[in-house]
């Protein structure tokens, strides 16, 4: 029988998605056209992930809603995605988010959408 040889397996990638990682608090800045339902939307992608925001200002001002949201208790990589489903709601035109207070994980501001 010939000699088996060990097969070297790959580094594991890191889990972003893991409870361990280091959470931060989040500052989403939505620009979107006016719509009725729309802060709805919003704050639905909060209420699905189980987090209420700590302060959420809304401003209308010709036709347009510009949105701010302060969240924590989540890691950036959620925080993320959040702004990434944010962007896919039809009238936003941008959203912007950005890191608040102490972050273990080197990061900048992200534009995720400028329309």
């Amino acid at each position: 029988m010939p000699h088996l040889e060990s097969v070297p397996c790959a580094p594991l990638r890191p889990d972003a998605w893991s409870v361990s990682n280091a959470h931060c608090r989040s500052r989403f800045q939505i620009l979107a056209e006016a719509e009725p339902d729309l802060i709805c939307r919003v704050l639905n992608l909060f209420a699905m992930q189980y987090l209420i925001p700590q302060q959420v200002s809304v401003l209308q001002q010709e036709g347009m809603l510009m949105i701010e949201a302060e969240v924590g208790g989540m890691t950036w990589h959620r925080a993320q995605v959040i702004g990434e489903k944010m962007r896919n709601l039809i009238n936003v035109c941008s959203v912007d988010l950005e890191p608040i207070g102490d972050l273990h994980v080197l990061s900048e501001p992200v534009s995720l959408a400028v329309g």
